[in-house]
């Protein structure tokens, strides 16, 4: 309840912060065109800069979001509200810019600028004048939701004590009601003896169907609740409400990441794997010739990798190795100088001379690209291990690394590579991409493994 109608104020305010934008992009069009005693070129009509209004009337308050100016507290200081409208105009300003640049748009830039001071201006207003507004507003206990709280006292007081300021501030507490050996009766008189306009209902340690009788009088009334259900939950595990055979249910999942951001990220893989592609090729085929050349085998060395939740893909790599290298394994096993199920060797007498400089400079994983194409592969995420050492996994927990699609490049390729030799750290860091995952952090990543992978840093 509280959320969708902080969601609804938000949408409201990005809509007036658009307009206010649109305002101040003609406004400053205005000023620089006919000040008395501006003796500068003339503009470009005002035509031109109108049809680039809704750039700026989009880019305004997008940029006020990502620097969270929308999820500040009702009654946040003016000093972080100032700081937050003047850095995404200021951002704003940038943005315009580079998107002229892009376009080559004629556009005076003093317009731009001027903008950018008009409209974080006009947005502090705005901000003020509904802060103002709020705090007049929730002085006077009319606005302010007649909450009757339903639940085990001491999970009530929990709950309080947990309650943001910005979410407190809204309620007005009118009774509470421990619904254990009470009846529908005694509930439905609280309820009309206080006038309440919200039910809040917190399931924890209340026995099952124990708020049955509280939901169904409130049902009955069309009474506004908001039930806190008691959800398995870890900081990695994440119940969100969906729907399933038309009913909600509760979906449980460890990526953080909305659906448009995964889709974006698919995108970038899709487009990225197809420029490098092709931008390669030449490479490709020298590669392909050197082997050729200098060992007998196939060019392509085609293994069984696990990929997203352990199913199994054909990877690609450029053989690095003699023909039989997959014969021999065995017989190397005691060399193995990773700690846990992984199988790692400095100085594999397997692999060819050219093997070695395609595998310190990470140039045999480049027909990875179509696994990427295909689906199989993310150009960040984890990197795929062989079936067979998935299968040897001693701790369960290590099989979360397999809840993402794996991965070109990585954290481990960017901070060592090989010169890491306990697969627990392997582990640690591929849990801490995929807990902290964001676009940013993929593109960080691969520009981080161009230097890795031109110096040979860590390789092997």
């Amino acid at each position: 309840m509280l959320t969708q109608r902080k969601k609804t104020r938000t949408r409201l305010f990005q809509a007036l912060d658009a307009g206010l934008f649109g305002a101040s992009w003609c406004l400053a069009y205005g000023l620089r065109a006919w000040f008395p005693w501006w003796s500068l070129p003339g503009l470009e009509p005002f035509r031109q800069y109108l049809a680039l209004a809704p750039l700026v009337m989009v880019l305004g308050p997008t940029t006020l979001a990502l620097r969270e100016f929308y999820a500040r507290p009702r009654l946040a200081s003016r000093l972080s509200l100032v700081g937050a409208a003047v850095s995404g105009c200021a951002l704003t300003v940038l943005g315009v810019i580079l998107v002229l640049f892009l376009l080559r748009a004629q556009c005076a830039r003093s317009v731009v600028i001027m903008t950018g001071g008009f409209a974080a201006a006009l947005v502090c207003v705005r901000a003020e004048l509904v802060c103002r507004a709020d705090a007049r507003r929730l002085a006077q206990d009319p606005h302010r939701h007649r909450a009757l709280w339903v639940g085990a006292p001491e999970a009530l007081a929990r709950l309080r004590e947990q309650l943001p300021a910005d979410e407190s501030e809204l309620l007005q507490p009118v009774a509470e009601f421990d619904p254990r050996g009470a009846d529908e009766s005694a509930f439905a008189a609280l309820l009309h003896r206080h006038a309440a306009g919200v039910v809040i209902v917190d399931l924890s340690g209340l026995p099952p169907g124990a708020a049955g009788p509280v939901l169904a009088a409130c049902a009955r009334e069309g009474v506004e609740t908001l039930v806190r259900a008691a959800f398995f939950q870890t900081p990695v595990f994440r119940p969100e409400i969906d729907r399933f055979a038309g009913e909600p249910a509760l979906y449980y999942r460890t990526q953080a990441a909305s659906p448009g951001q995964l889709l974006a990220k698919r995108v970038i893989d899709y487009v990225g794997a197809a420029v490098l592609l092709v931008a390669l090729l030449p490479l490709a085929g020298l590669i392909a010739a050197a082997i050729r050349l200098t060992s007998p085998g196939p060019v392509i060395f085609r293994q069984r990798r696990c990929g997203r939740n352990g199913r199994p893909f054909p990877m690609l790599k450029f053989r690095s190795m003699v023909g039989d290298a997959e014969q021999r394994r065995d017989e190397l096993a005691a060399l193995n100088e990773m700690k846990g199920p992984v199988f790692k060797v400095t100085h594999d007498p397997r692999v060819t001379p050219v093997g070695g400089f395609l595998r310190r400079h990470a140039l045999d994983e480049m027909p990875q690209l179509w696994n990427v194409l295909r689906g199989e592969m993310s150009l960040v995420g984890p990197r795929p291990l062989p079936v067979e050492e998935v299968h040897r996994f001693e701790n369960d927990a290590h099989r979360r690394r397999l809840s993402v699609l794996p991965g070109l490049t990585c954290l481990w390729q960017v901070r060592g590579r090989n010169e890491i030799d306990d697969f627990n750290d392997w582990v640690r860091m591929d849990l801490e991409y995929i807990d902290n995952w964001s676009l940013g952090r993929d593109l960080r990543i691969l520009l981080e493994t161009i230097p890795a992978v031109l110096l040979g840093r860590g390789g092997r």
